[in-house]
């Protein structure tokens, strides 16, 4: 971590916070900081509830993808599944296995294996991602159904093929994109040997 010496040489304090929109899924705030300077600026900034991501490799060795509609870029989007934590939820291993069942059917039959935590854009939003690996996974005995507002189609990809839609530009999400080099980088050291090419 930073020493405290690091730390003071580069740190902001807030002087005020406005919250200038406050949805479902985030709120928008607007703070006026003291820079290390003495200068003042003002940081708009993102404040929401944190996700979850998974990589699931089904017995053949390939990954789940959703295909959906991603209105803020107007186009198509391939990913892994995913979805928000509901605010007050504070165990995301418990959203990533409510998210797997409803997007795609499937549930872990062994313990989902954290893969590392992040942030999706530090510059503005404080959304914190967990991302979740398994290649342990069989059918739910009851789906949850899709929020009313969800339509997507589930693929299942091997390797060669997700890294092919990163390069076609298919895929172009950041968590998917972290996945895919993660499950590229388990493959090369050889921890994945049983998935498909």
């Amino acid at each position: 971590m930073f020493s405290e010496k690091e730390i003071a040489q580069f740190k902001e304090t807030q002087l005020s916070d406005k919250t200038i929109y406050d949805g479902h899924i985030l709120s928008l705030h607007v703070e006026q900081v003291r820079l290390p300077n003495g200068q003042t600026a003002e940081r708009e900034i993102i404040h929401h509830h944190g996700a979850v991501a998974m990589l699931v490799l089904n017995d053949a060795g390939a990954g789940a993808f959703v295909t959906q509609w991603r209105e803020p870029l107007r186009r198509l989007s391939v990913e892994i599944p995913a979805g928000k934590l509901e605010p007050g939820e504070n165990d995301p291993d418990e959203a990533a296995r409510r998210e797997l069942n409803e997007e795609i059917g499937y549930a872990p039959v062994t313990p989902l294996q954290p893969v590392t935590t992040f942030y999706s854009s530090v510059g503005y939003s404080m959304e914190k991602l967990h991302l979740y690996f398994s290649d342990r996974i069989a059918p739910v005995a009851h789906k949850r159904p899709l929020d009313s507002d969800e339509f997507l189609q589930v693929d299942w990809l091997t390797l060669a093929q997700a890294q092919a839609a990163m390069a076609d530009g298919r895929i172009v999400d950041a968590k998917t994109v972290t996945a895919i080099y993660w499950w590229a980088l388990q493959r090369a050291t050889g921890r994945l040997t049983g998935d498909v090419g």
